[in-house]
């Protein structure tokens, strides 16, 4: 074994400050929700954010709390690329190479269905979509928009293993979702 491997990473330093513990709670947890889904630890988050597991309670209550402040956060990002944007097809993209990348909303939203839990106690309203409908100009666009959505949600899923289906390597993953994006921008764009 590597001498160099076998070493610990060095730690992040300790968030301080409100906004920084907040924050440093909300990646982490964002990070273990999409791995573990209502399995992940509030220990494990705590350790990773590197505070205290109190500062969870303190700052958003029980594990519930955390998940809808985690879906509440990754929808208000998405809504902001969504509200400053005028290009359905280029933002469409965009959303689609951030969920390629990581996928922590979309997974944490498939663990908790595959969990049964009521959807809508975690989340009321999308508003990335709600802002997408609206630059939409028919409802064909907007139909075409929701398929857009279920190929941005079924890849950040089971994307690895439809690579292996179609017997592509992992290293064809960026050449596969360069052209995934391309077919996106196609299907939402006025005809």
């Amino acid at each position: 074994m590597n001498a160099r491997a076998a070493r610990p990473s060095k730690p992040s330093p300790k968030p301080s400050g409100s906004d920084e513990v907040r924050a440093a709670i909300l990646a982490a947890a964002g990070r273990h929700l999409a791995r573990h889904g209502t399995a992940a630890s509030l220990r494990d988050i705590a350790t990773d954010a590197n505070v205290n597991l109190g500062l969870i309670h303190r700052h958003f209550g029980n594990k519930d709390d955390l998940v809808r402040a985690v879906l509440e956060s990754h929808a208000n990002a998405g809504a902001g690329l969504a509200g400053r944007s005028t290009d359905l097809a280029g933002t469409v993209q965009e959303i689609f190479a951030h969920n390629a990348d990581s996928g922590q909303y979309i997974k944490t939203l498939a663990w908790l269905l595959l969990a049964n839990a009521p959807i809508e106690q975690f989340q009321t309203q999308y508003p990335t979509i709600s802002a997408l409908r609206e630059l939409t100009n028919s409802e064909d666009q907007e139909l075409h928009l929701l398929a857009a959505f279920a190929l941005i949600y079924g890849w950040a899923v089971f994307g690895d293993q439809l690579l292996a289906a179609f017997g592509h390597t992992p290293r064809a993953r960026h050449k596969v979702e360069q052209q995934l994006a391309d077919v996106l921008g196609r299907l939402v764009s006025p005809q």
